[in-house]
């Protein structure tokens, strides 16, 4: 039987509450996933973690892996992971399940996924703060060049709901899918390679964009995968756009990797959106209620080699939203431009060769003001240290491998603080596991964004 969840992390009543939604993503012969999940607050967090079933029965295990009892407590900058396989099955059957991470402190998560078999899949995306009744996705694909998005969306309101996913092509044709009576907190899972959106035939091929409608909040993810090699992408929708913003890490021939940039508006009319790369040259795209979306890609939208930043915004100003997928071969990863920052960033999970993965992480000068920025690793705090000056839209990567305080085999949460008063800083965190990339077929990489404090 396979065996996964995926996340999403929302806020309710007095408590924050985090769901975590199934990412059932029918990937390799055994799937699996974990969580992370990080305090980001100055108090101690107690944090009770809930399984939810697809059919809305609620499993609280009284033991996690690592033998970690059920509820536990996490310091301010911890972090811990939980990790599916290492719940006891008398615990927790295997099966498909949302989950809700009740704490009395401010916490954030992120989720992995791992399809096994043959062919390897992994992908990771970050958590929620809120549901909505309408979300959007930037980039879905059916068919195109061997990619079938796999799109879960989890029901974080008070009642059953039934949900409506419109699909859009670059070209305007559009293919709906629905759901119906999906249980509060349980999810409903749309998975492209072996469903045919009404509108759309299975020669069909389309790289496009989606809008996700239900009459209770929801929460979506849509995992993107190319079954015959194992390259998968996975992201977080988006609840609300933004007239401006941000991503943090764009290559064009950046040691083999190549990034795309997937943008849709979110409001009725026309624009023109400007790309401006932290080098200061740009890119354009026309967007219009027929193509409310586009999709660039770096090696013939940017001119000079490496790994470089862009600011996005929009003539007449409209909300956008945006991710950004990233490829080596058959390696492939994705994470979600960004409205803003903050002055200081969780980043629930970073690896030096922890089970073979590791981590680095990028941060990105969201405003005006240049400021050096502080990288503290959790535990560590005699060997935090400063970057460069950043100015606006300007980047910096932090490579973990590259820390030499650090040991083997390491895995902790981080935080990043722009040391200029009112300076605001966004990062997103790479993984890849090289011994498994030269010896097993599949994916190896994935990134998320981190947590805004």
């Amino acid at each position: 039987m396979k065996f996964t969840k995926a996340l999403t992390l929302f806020a309710v009543l007095a408590l924050l509450f985090m769901a975590v939604t199934p990412v059932y993503a029918q990937l390799g012969t055994t799937d699996i996933s974990s969580f992370t999940i990080q305090n980001i607050d100055t108090t101690n967090a107690t944090v009770t973690v809930r399984f939810v079933s697809e059919a809305g029965v609620v499993t609280t295990p009284t033991t996690l892996n690592s033998s970690k009892t059920n509820p536990f407590t996490l310091i301010p900058g911890e972090s811990f992971e939980v990790y599916t396989p290492g719940i006891a099955i008398a615990d927790l059957p295997s099966g498909r399940y949302s989950v809700v991470i009740e704490s009395t402190a401010q916490v954030v998560a992120i989720a992995n996924l791992v399809g096994q078999g043959s062919v390897y899949f992994n992908g990771s995306y970050s958590g929620f703060s809120s549901g909505a009744t309408t979300f959007y996705l930037p980039a879905v694909v059916f068919n195109y060049y061997g990619w079938y998005s796999l799109i879960s969306v989890q029901n974080v309101g008070s009642a059953a709901t039934d949900v409506t996913v419109t699909i859009t092509c670059a070209n305007g044709t559009t293919g709906t899918l629905t759901a119906t009576g999906v249980p509060a907190n349980a999810s409903h899972h749309f998975v492209l390679k072996s469903e045919v959106p009404t509108g759309f035939t299975a020669a069909t091929s389309c790289n496009g964009s989606a809008q996700v409608t239900s009459a209770q909040p929801v929460v979506v993810v849509d995992n993107q995968s190319s079954p015959a090699g194992g390259n998968t992408q996975s992201y977080s929708g988006m609840s609300a756009g933004s007239n401006s913003l941000y991503a943090a890490a764009l290559y064009k021939g950046y040691y083999g990797w190549n990034s795309s940039l997937s943008i849709r508006k979110i409001a009725a009319g026309n624009t023109t959106v400007t790309i401006t790369y932290s080098d200061a040259t740009t890119s354009t795209c026309n967007l219009t209620d027929a193509a409310p979306g586009c999709s660039l890609y770096m090696p013939t939208a940017h001119s000079a080699s490496g790994l470089f930043g862009a600011t996005i915004t929009s003539a007449p100003a409209m909300s956008l939203v945006a991710v950004v997928n990233a490829a080596n071969g058959s390696q492939a990863q994705t994470y979600n431009a960004v409205g803003s920052g903050t002055g200081t960033v969780g980043i629930p999970s970073v690896m030096k060769a922890y089970y073979g993965w590791s981590t680095s992480f990028t941060c990105q000068n969201v405003g005006s003001t240049a400021t050096t920025s502080t990288s503290l690793m959790t535990g560590y705090a005699g060997n935090a240290y400063d970057t460069a000056s950043l100015a606006g839209g300007a980047t910096v990567e932090v490579y973990t491998p590259g820390e030499a305080f650090l040991p083997a085999s390491h895995q902790g949460g981080a935080t990043v603080t722009a040391n200029t008063a009112g300076a605001s800083i966004a990062c997103i965190v790479n993984f890849n596991n090289a011994t498994q990339m030269s010896s097993t077929v599949g994916d190896w990489s994935m990134s998320y964004n981190a947590f805004n404090k």
